[in-house]
């Protein structure tokens, strides 16, 4: 909440506050009992603890000095946030200290909310409260994805001291990343981007491993990068 006020008096944005919680089913021991009416007692707590949500994000967005406004329900959480992402610019999520353990009923999946936002989404790891934006990385890939993601990265690109666009490679496509960087620094220069450089790695054992490594050793604040993901359906028949 605290990263969320802070950028909106950074951008003068308005602020949504968007929670949800679906009353979970009675479970027996052979089968879950699916009851057309939840609770009375069980809806009571999950309205306070909304309201109680709701308060503690009023306390902290009011000192942003722009509008703000918050939305809950009884509902599912990502499929409310899916919803009501039609309002905003930015879909901020805060990360989970246990992610696998994330309750479907109270909590969100940013992995479902991704496909079906149609927003840029920022995820902010468990226990940071700030975000100064001045070294960023965008994690390259000649893809719609990652051209999407600088598009909307803009308003804090322009705001960084160092943007580092990198490509990581693997043997024998190290030729070719230069001419995609380049094209890439060249428009983010168009577009007030200052301090932007093009870089190209080695894949060292995992992308992803290689990326963290780049990130860790550059001090590097902010990961720009495109996304996807099929349906949790689509991945069980399919694959991921």
């Amino acid at each position: 909440m605290s990263l969320a006020a802070e950028l909106a008096e950074r951008y003068r944005a308005a602020l949504i506050g968007v929670s949800a919680w679906a009353p979970a089913p009675p479970i027996s021991v052979d089968t879950a009992a699916l009851e057309s009416v939840p609770d009375v007692a069980d809806l009571r707590v999950i309205e306070d603890f909304l309201k109680a949500r709701g308060d503690k994000f009023r306390a902290i967005a009011d000192k942003a000095g722009g509008p703000v406004e918050w939305r809950s329900a009884l509902e599912l959480a990502t499929e409310f946030v899916v919803q009501e992402v039609r309002a905003a610019d930015l879909v901020i999520i805060g990360g989970s200290r246990h992610p696998v353990l994330r309750d479907p009923y109270g909590s969100v999946d940013p992995g479902a909310i991704l496909p079906r936002a149609g927003r840029p989404m920022l995820l902010v790891p468990s226990g940071i409260t700030s975000l100064a934006g001045r070294r960023i990385a965008v994690a390259w890939k000649d893809t719609r994805e990652a051209r999407r993601a600088i598009v909307n990265a803009l308003p804090f690109l322009q705001k960084a001291e160092s943007v580092a666009v990198v490509e990581f490679c693997e043997s024998g496509e190290e030729a070719t990343a230069p001419g995609h960087l380049k094209d890439v620094v060249q428009f983010l220069q168009r577009h007030d981007v200052n301090g932007a450089y093009e870089l190209v790695r080695p894949v060292d054992v995992t992308l992803t491993k290689s990326l963290f490594r780049f990130v860790q050793d550059d001090a590097i604040d902010l990961i720009v990068a495109g996304g996807y993901g099929h349906s949790r359906l689509g991945e069980w028949m399919f694959g991921g």
